[in-house]
């Protein structure tokens, strides 16, 4: 009897990454107040508007607002593509067979999991601390404020913890 091979990606762990990076890359357009496409970035640009030139996009101008919004619906698509690889269970696994599209692959992995989470903190807007390392000014607008975690109180050796009011109280959820 021939073994059977599955061709399969950590889809789940790569792919909520990439989504993360780009939600995160909105926020941070967001607070700098612009993008710019430099001719280093322009071939990753031209793939969204083949108009895109080397130069500044102002936050509020419509050049700013296409390319957010191609970003935007990038790391949404990712999102939904995963969504329905995702066992009906929600138990997340490693990987996505490339030919049936179906989850495959040791389930609860960790790695994915922490994945979702991540790319979900960042859908709702989730300014990850700087790890106090204070951002320089830069054209005038004010650094990023330092975020630290609030302390923990423990009780009896058990934490009192909320993971939903620790992870969102600062991303005005």
């Amino acid at each position: 009897m021939s073994p059977t091979y599955h061709v399969s990606q950590p889809q789940f762990f790569s792919s909520f990454n990439s989504a993360e990076q780009l939600y995160d890359a909105l926020m941070t357009w967001d607070m700098i107040g612009y993008i710019d496409v430099t001719p280093v970035s322009l071939k990753f640009w031209k793939q969204f508007d083949e108009r895109i030139s080397v130069k500044r996009y102002r936050k509020g101008s419509q050049g700013y607002k296409v390319l957010t919004d191609y970003v935007h619906d990038w790391a949404n698509k990712i999102v939904l593509q995963l969504a329905k690889a995702t066992p009906e269970d929600y138990v997340l696994v490693q990987c996505v067979d490339k030919v049936t599209g179906k989850p495959y692959g040791p389930r609860g992995m960790i790695r994915s999991i922490a994945a979702a989470l991540g790319v979900i903190d960042a859908y709702k807007g989730l300014v990850q601390p700087n790890w106090g390392h204070p951002i320089p000014h830069s054209d005038g607008i004010p650094p990023a404020p330092v975020w630290q975690p609030p302390s923990i109180e423990e009780t009896e050796g058990q934490q009192n913890f909320n993971v939903d009011t620790f992870r969102y109280r600062y991303a005005g959820h």
